[in-house]
C-alpha cells in the first residue's frame, strides 16, 4: 500500500460517501485511477466494506462487564452476547479477567437487565461492572 492508497482510505474514513472524483481531486490521481485503487483495496480486503454511524442519544448509558469463568468459554459466550442489541464489543484478554462486554443502553435499568441475562450464562464465576462516567474519546469520533 502505497501513499496515494493510504490518502484514499484516509479520505474514505474522512467521508465514505465522497465520490470518486472528489477523491481523485484530493489524492492527486484521476477518477479512473482512484476508482481502480478502491477496487483494488476491497478485493485484497484492506477495505473490508462500508457503514452508517449513527449519532448516539447524549442519554446513552454506557458500561463496561468484566466476565471471568471456570473454564475457557469465550467463543460460545460470544455467540450469546450477539444477540443483545445492546452489546457493542466483546473482547478475550488476558490475565485475571477473561472477557470485556462494553454495553450501550438507554438507562442504568437496562444496563442491569444485560447483567442479569449475563449473570444466567453457564461457567461464569464472576461478574464485575463498570459503568462509564464520561466519555473523553472514541474512534468513531471525527478528529
Amino acid at each position: 500500500m502505497d501513499k496515494f492508497d493510504q490518502h484514499i482510505i484516509q479520505c474514505l474514513k474522512d467521508n465514505a460517501r465522497a465520490s470518486n472524483s472528489e477523491i481523485a481531486r484530493s489524492v492527486g490521481l484521476s477518477r479512473s485511477a482512484v476508482t481502480e485503487r478502491i477496487r483494488k483495496l476491497e478485493s485484497s480486503g484492506e477495505i473490508q466494506g462500508y457503514q452508517v454511524m449513527l449519532k448516539t442519544p447524549d442519554t446513552l448509558v454506557s458500561a463496561y462487564f468484566l466476565l471471568t469463568f471456570e473454564r475457557p468459554c469465550c467463543e460460545e459466550i460470544t455467540e450469546q452476547l450477539r444477540f443483545l442489541a445492546e452489546v457493542k464489543s466483546v473482547h478475550s484478554i488476558s490475565g485475571d479477567i477473561d472477557m470485556v462486554v462494553r454495553v450501550d443502553a438507554a438507562s442504568m435499568n437496562r444496563i442491569n437487565e444485560v447483567r442479569s441475562h449475563i449473570e444466567t450464562f453457564h461457567n461464569l464465576r464472576r461478574i464485575m461492572t463498570c459503568t462509564v462516567l464520561k466519555e473523553y474519546y472514541s474512534a468513531a469520533d471525527p478528529v
